[in-house]
């Protein structure tokens, strides 16, 4: 894999990402904020910057580590700096795939992630979400599923928390990171 050109990806999936990379990768990745997916403008804004900055820096492609569903325009922004995106909706989805992701989410689970959880707060503030609007929000699911890849802990104490806002019970998965190493290997060896 080596060098390459420079790398947006969202923040909810450092530890994963860090985890799947050898020592030999050697290119800029721009860690995008997860929160920003809670306001389409300033998401927009925030990979406009990055891609400008990245373009300044690399004469190589911008690669993108985002899921096809993370804002509404991601397809053409990819597009308009010659890029593309990996064949995934959101975070999840480049994680376990899609067809895992379909399997637990049946019967009303939402599947998430330890970055989530991290997340969750300014998630809230970006949404102008109180503890109210969460448990409105995702009150229509019967669990959730908690993946654990086993790169990224979370304590106990943060998962009751998370339980304490959401008041939706939460189930802890094993989950391992082939596909998500297939996914980002296969990205950075051809982009498009």
């Amino acid at each position: 894999m080596g060098t390459g050109g420079p790398l947006i990806a969202c923040g909810i999936f450092r530890n994963e990402l860090e985890s799947v990379l050898s020592d030999e990768n050697s290119f800029p990745i721009h860690w995008l904020d997860a929160a920003l997916h809670a306001d389409a403008e300033r998401m927009k804004m925030a990979l406009d910057q990055a891609i400008e900055m990245l373009q300044a820096q690399s004469a190589n492609r911008v690669r993108f580590l985002l899921g096809n569903g993370c804002h509404p325009d991601i397809g053409k922004i990819a597009t308009d700096c010659g890029s593309c995106l990996p064949p995934v909706k959101n975070c999840i989805q480049a994680i376990i795939g899609p067809h895992r992701i379909r399997q637990l989410e049946a019967n009303r689970t939402m599947v998430i992630t330890p970055g989530w959880i991290t997340a969750w707060p300014e998630i809230m503030r970006g949404l102008g979400w109180d503890e109210v609007d969460v448990r409105i929000h995702l009150g229509r699911y019967d669990r959730l599923v908690l993946l654990d890849t086993g790169v990224a802990t979370v304590s106990d104490e943060a998962i009751l928390a998370f339980y304490d806002l959401v008041q939706v019970p939460i189930e802890i998965e094993p989950a391992d990171l082939a596909y998500f190493n297939h996914l980002v290997h296969q990205l950075l060896n051809d982009p498009c």
